[in-house]
């Protein structure tokens, strides 16, 4: 399975990643990290117990959140607006927001047009 791509691309295709080993989770990598655009090239793979990726990683790329957390944020985003599957693009912002101000997207901002 191929881990890299551009971000946009790594956030709609993380269903296909498997991610059981709590002692190496799978952790999404992308230039700029929580700042990273759309077409940012991105990277998951596993961390290790020290903190650090057990993968070959490009220097000019940082954390954006685990899959875990990605998953999550998407499920929840789901739940609050009555089971709807959420667009690439509200998967995108979603995870992004998630990354950034650690919360979840709000419902108001959907109404505002973020």
């Amino acid at each position: 399975m191929k881990n890299t791509g551009t971000l946009v691309e790594l956030i709609q295709r993380l269903d296909e990643f498997e991610d059981s080993d709590r002692f190496h989770p799978l952790i999404i990598y992308a230039k700029d990290g929580a700042n990273a655009g759309r077409n940012s090239p991105a990277l998951i793979c596993p961390r290790s117990e020290g903190g650090s990726p057990t993968c070959p990683l490009d220097a000019s790329l940082s954390e954006v959140l685990s899959l875990e957390q990605a998953r999550d944020a998407i499920a929840v985003w789901s739940a609050w607006r009555g089971g709807l599957t959420p667009s690439p693009e509200d998967r995108f912002r979603t995870v992004m927001f998630f990354s950034q101000h650690g919360a979840y997207f709000p419902l108001e901002t959907d109404r505002e047009g973020m």
